[in-house]
């Protein structure tokens, strides 16, 4: 369909921004819908706020709302897969700099249910840090059922799903040992049968550990906290419940065949809506800034980039118009593009913490690409005075912080400073690894040995990808050399102190730059009971005369799946690039797909197949498998 990009009209519906104490609302949906998405977003987060331990009431970086009266007002920022219109009822979308969440008024309780979560994800990796899947995916299935009572002044927790205690009462439940070990690579969490028995169980423990069983409640808290303080997984469980899983295996197996599941109602002790009842009107202009802001990073460059130059027509001193207009360059490495755009941003709003972190992004950026000393020392110190008022004018934002304190740490005039902005970064954002590795480089220019292999020795063992582990072990390697060397008694490197700058380059870390990621889930066909699905690449239909057989490579292994009919197979498409029919032979082109199958007993014999199809997903090439 073709989107109207022309800016709005005297005519036009007037947009209401309300602020409340966690986010920022933008809509042209009625005030009251404004509000009462306000309200439920509010109570979600507090609800989890009191769940997780630890928790802080301060979010990493600011999180927008905008809030669309129609689905056709949603339209222009819904995500795109290859190009074309995903159509969603609303989504979380993260940044590192800024998190957005879009959603369709007129459908708000269908669109909560996914951004609370994804957004249960967020406030997850933002308070315990890298969690074992269960507990994740546990936590967020428990609390997004939340249900609002009287206004705004209670909710209750711990609804029981339908689908999934349905799926409990008819499945074999995994052993609890098995559940612990399933992570996002396992067979089970991607594909087959027992992928929604795995998210139905997940969802039963926590409920369980949550409200079940008054004695295991103590148990789960301490569990939780451990993890927050670094634990492994493995660890974790065994002191919180006792290696031996046998009793809560029983103990769960029992629990998910009653009839009735406990429910929690949490009373409030003043309505949660936030600090402007009422709502303010926002101006057209500035309200079309955060449309395109949000169009840009879920891929509508092109569109972006109109509607904001629109804008910088009718007021040239939009600062966020600006940053916004250079952060698509920015994104996209052209940083000769997007440099003039932000200073120019920078310097007409110096107070706007959102404009001087972009500048201070875009020049850090720079860095590596920089070969003369001058040159580079004074980029650095223009970033460093960019980003202190960055952290001055928004002290709870860790992207500000994390990278004032990384150009901190790459000067290495002040590692004091640096290691405070990296603790502050680390504090803020405990699911960011990176900020961990600086502060532990910093720690280590700065002599505090012990300390940087405190932080360093749980990347090391348990970090999120192997090019964490590497630098985490690269780090320790660089602290064992710099503990070898120190002078008695000092606690100090010893010959010529902090390292040089181009030395420091030497260990320096990759600059924590990243596309945003925007979260979809595919409303997928239900898995039944006798059914497996798989994940793997759609090759051919070997047209017989007895039928036809689906051949799809699962990572290297081939399955072949009967039907008399191509007719009798569902052929489902989440791909916008599908046209024509389905027809024998291979597939010009192999497509991912999730395929669903009935398994014969025991093994194929050479030429039969592994069992009868059911049903064949295309799924969008970039698409991600959810959490």
């Amino acid at each position: 369909m073709a989107i109207a990009l022309s800016l709005p009209t005297e005519a036009a519906a007037r947009w209401t921004r309300l602020r409340t104490a966690h986010f920022q609302f933008i809509g042209d949906a009625p005030a009251g819908q404004i509000r009462e998405v306000a309200e439920k977003l509010e109570q979600f987060r507090e609800v989890m706020v009191r769940a997780l331990p630890g928790a802080t009431a301060v979010s990493p970086v600011p999180t927008i709302v905008l809030v669309f009266s129609t689905d056709r007002a949603l339209t222009p920022v819904k995500p795109l897969f290859r190009g074309s219109t995903i159509d969603v009822a609303g989504y979380y979308q993260s940044g590192e700099d800024l998190n957005y969440i879009a959603l369709n008024g007129e459908y708000t309780d269908q669109a909560l249910l996914t951004i609370f979560h994804e957004y249960a994800h967020a406030l997850v990796g933002d308070t315990l840090g890298r969690v074992p899947v269960w507990v994740n995916e546990g936590l967020a299935e428990f609390y997004e059922a939340m249900q609002g009572l009287e206004a705004g002044k209670a909710v209750v927790i711990g609804r029981a799903p339908a689908q999934h205690v349905d799926l409990l009462k008819s499945s074999t439940l995994m052993p609890i040992k098995q559940l612990l070990s399933i992570d996002h690579d396992s067979p089970v969490y991607n594909e087959g049968s027992r992928r929604g028995v795995f998210y139905a169980e997940s969802w039963a423990l926590t409920h369980y550990l949550t409200l079940g069983n008054r004695e295991r409640a103590p148990q789960f808290t301490k569990y939780l906290l451990a993890l927050r303080s670094g634990v492994d997984g493995g660890t974790a469980f065994n002191e919180a419940f006792g290696a031996d899983t046998s009793m809560l295996d029983r103990e769960l197996f029992e629990y998910v065949r009653q009839v009735a599941f406990p429910a929690l109602r949490l009373q409030f002790n003043q309505k949660i809506t936030g600090e402007a009842e009422r709502g303010t009107t926002l101006d057209d202009l500035d309200a079309e800034i955060y449309v395109g802001d949000l169009q840009a990073r879920v891929g509508r460059e092109k569109k972006a980039r109109t509607r904001l130059q629109a804008v910088l027509t009718r007021k040239p001193d939009a600062a966020r118009a600006s940053t916004a207009l250079g952060l698509i360059d920015y994104r996209a490495r052209r940083f000769t593009e997007a440099l003039p755009i932000l200073e120019r941003a920078a310097g007409q709003d110096p107070k706007d913490a959102f404009v001087q972190t972009a500048l201070g992004r875009a020049l850090t950026a720079t860095l590596n690409d920089i070969p003369a000393l001058d040159d580079r020392t004074a980029t650095l110190a223009k970033a460093r005075d960019t980003l202190s008022r960055a952290v001055e004018a928004d002290a709870t934002s860790a992207y500000a912080a994390g990278l004032l304190g990384y150009v901190e740490l790459v000067e290495g005039a002040n590692m004091a400073h640096a290691v405070s902005m990296l603790e502050r970064a680390s504090q803020l954002a405990p699911s960011r690894e990176q900020y961990r590795l600086f502060l532990a480089q910093a720690l280590i220019l700065q002599g505090e040995l012990k300390r940087a292999t405190d932080y360093l020795g749980p990347l090391l063992a348990r970090g999120s990808s192997a090019e964490v582990r590497n630098d985490a072990r690269r780090l320790l390697a660089e602290a064992g050399n710099r503990g070898s060397q120190s002078a008695p008694g000092t606690g100090r490197p010893s010959g010529s102190g902090l390292l040089a700058l181009n030395a420091v380059a030497d260990v320096t870390l990759p600059t924590p730059i990243g596309p945003p990621r925007t979260i979809i889930r595919l409303d997928l066909r239900p898995v039944k009971d006798g059914e497996t699905r798989v994940l793997g690449m759609f090759r051919a239909i070997e047209c017989q005369q007895a039928g036809v057989i689906l051949v799809v490579d699962v990572d290297g292994r081939i399955v072949r799946m009967e039907a008399k009919l191509l007719s009798e197979i569902d052929f489902i498409t989440y791909r916008t690039d599908q046209g024509g029919s389905v027809t024998c032979g291979a597939l010009p082109m192999p497509q991912r797909v999730f395929a669903t199958y009935r398994p014969k007993p025991g093994a194929p014999a050479q030429g039969t197949s592994d069992g009868e199809a059911v049903a064949i997903e295309l799924l969008p090439d970039d698409y991600i498998v959810s959490r």
